[in-house]
């Protein structure tokens, strides 16, 4: 006899809906971009309509008074961001993109990644453009996030979706109420993205430019709407896009303590001391090597790249693609870390590597002493064995996920006869996987991921959007044991 199916569906598909209601109305910001400069509107107010429609539809025909539970937080979180993707996808359908570039770029967008399939940006109306800044700023802080901050009644069951979609091991409570959490951390969201519009508009930049960036840095996403990235702007917008590429990718609840007063919180914060000697370490190793221009040249040009590839931003101040073959490993390595728990970047997150570091120390001290008890410590407070196995089994996982997913990237490009090297391929792969954005060869900094086959940009589609979700949510949607009791 089959057995029954225990996730519900309806109430899943509801919240999937009222999340796609609400996020119907983040297309006025393009609609109105494109009646201020002359441009159509149709692009954006055709998806409007439809995310509203359907999610109106959606939320009326799947009324339920059952609450989430833990499964259905996966299907919710995995759902929605697929969904939201596609949504997002329209507006460069209706600007003459195939539907996989058009989706490739949308998932993109949402889950902070920064490759692109654009070429020919000057030629893109200035709305295209300031929807595809938009999306990144959407998705850095998260959707679930953000539903959660503006309809308090989703905070049933919200923990586990934050949880499900935040990146990092763990939720922070900033207030006593989970919208209240959600709507603090949106507060500080917003407040650094107005604060680096102000600056980069003082250091020289348009109003246009400085709120697109400003959407792609405190997000950590690296999309700019110039092909040279940030190459092209002076050392003072340089500084300052390094700046807040640092405070996007420290964790936003720390922000919120220190903003409220609490000092304390920084000095004490172990994680963020790692990652703040992690970014001056390799930036400064970078400098180093890179031995060209004057010192404050080469000191910018290589804290602004590990910098940016650390925190998973992958602005460009260079075109280090051109870099030798040793900086550019070095990037690679990088790639890997991400920022702290509880930021904007993605990959694996720094707190997960310190973790998994002390636990290998461990391991090897218990060979010497197998009868001694070493418990691993982070930020005072002794780390449970649960925590350490599920940071470990991630750590298997994202690897795993890496090496299977360059084993098919690698395949189709051999199949399609591509020039591209095995260093490119497997630096494109970890690239959308960690959410960074630019690689080597055909998809460097100031390239595009246009010229890969349709095959190769779904696999990396998925990357994106399992790397995002930090990959458990979709592994456990492809599982039976998750759909039957």
């Amino acid at each position: 006899m089959s057995r029954s199916i225990v996730v519900e569906i309806r109430p899943a598909l509801n919240l999937v809906s009222n999340i796609i209601l609400w996020f119907s109305l983040s297309f006025l910001l393009p609609l109105g971009v494109a009646l201020w400069y002359g441009e159509s509107f149709v692009p954006f107010l055709i998806p409007g309509i439809l995310a509203s429609s359907l999610g109106w539809v959606g939320m009326h025909y799947t009324r339920t008074p059952t609450h989430l539970g833990v499964r259905e937080g996966f299907l919710v979180v995995s759902l929605a961001w697929l969904t939201i993707a596609a949504f997002g996808a329209i507006p460069y359908l209706l600007d003459h993109h195939s539907l996989i570039d058009a989706y490739f770029e949308s998932m993109s967008g949402f889950t902070t990644t920064g490759a692109t399939i654009l070429t020919d940006f000057e030629h893109e109306p200035r709305s295209i453009l300031m929807w595809r800044q938009f999306t990144q700023w959407i998705g850095g802080m998260g959707i679930i996030v953000l539903a959660i901050a503006v309809l308090p009644r989703l905070a049933v069951g919200g923990r586990q979706l934050m949880q499900t979609e935040a990146p990092g091991p763990k939720v922070d409570k900033l207030k006593p109420h989970l919208y209240q959490t959600a709507r603090a951390l949106w507060k500080v969201y917003v407040g650094l993205t107005l604060l680096e519009v102000v600056l980069l508009e003082l250091a020289g930049m348009s109003l246009f430019d400085s709120v697109s960036h400003a959407f792609t840095t405190i997000s950590s996403g690296g999309f700019s709407p110039h092909a040279s990235s940030i190459a092209d702007f002076g050392p003072i917008v340089q500084w300052i896009i390094i700046f807040f590429m640092v405070l996007a990718g420290t964790n936003f609840a720390l922000l919120f303590r220190a903003m409220t007063g609490k000092f304390q919180s920084i000095r004490q914060d172990s994680e963020f001391r790692f990652y703040l000697l992690l970014l001056a370490g390799s930036g400064l190793l970078l400098a180093l090597l890179l031995n060209q221009g004057t010192v404050e040249e080469q000191l910018r040009q290589g804290l602004f790249q590990a910098i940016s590839i650390i925190t998973t931003t992958g602005f460009a101040s260079v075109d280090f693609n051109q870099w030798d073959d040793l900086l550019k490993f070095i990037l690679l390595l990088l790639m890997f870390f991400g920022g702290c728990a509880g930021s904007t970047g993605g990959s694996v997150k720094v707190v997960r590597s310190m973790l998994s570091f002390k636990f290998i120390l461990r391991e090897i001290r218990k060979v010497v002493h197998p009868s001694a008890v070493i418990p691993i410590r982070l930020r005072n407070r002794v780390v449970s064995e649960d925590v350490l196995s599920g940071i470990m089994a991630f750590s298997v996982l994202y690897i795993t996920t890496f090496i299977i997913g360059s084993a098919l990237f690698l395949l189709d490009t051999y199949l399609e006869g591509s020039s591209l090297t095995i260093v490119e391929g497997v630096s494109i792969v970890a690239s959308t996987l960690g959410n960074v954005g630019p690689a080597f060869g055909v998809a460097g900094p100031m390239a595009s991921y246009a010229d890969l086959s349709n095959v190769s940009k779904e696999l990396l589609i998925v990357l994106m959007w399992a790397g995002r979700l930090e990959l458990f949510p979709v592994i456990v949607l492809m599982t039976r044991s998750y759909w039957k009791r």
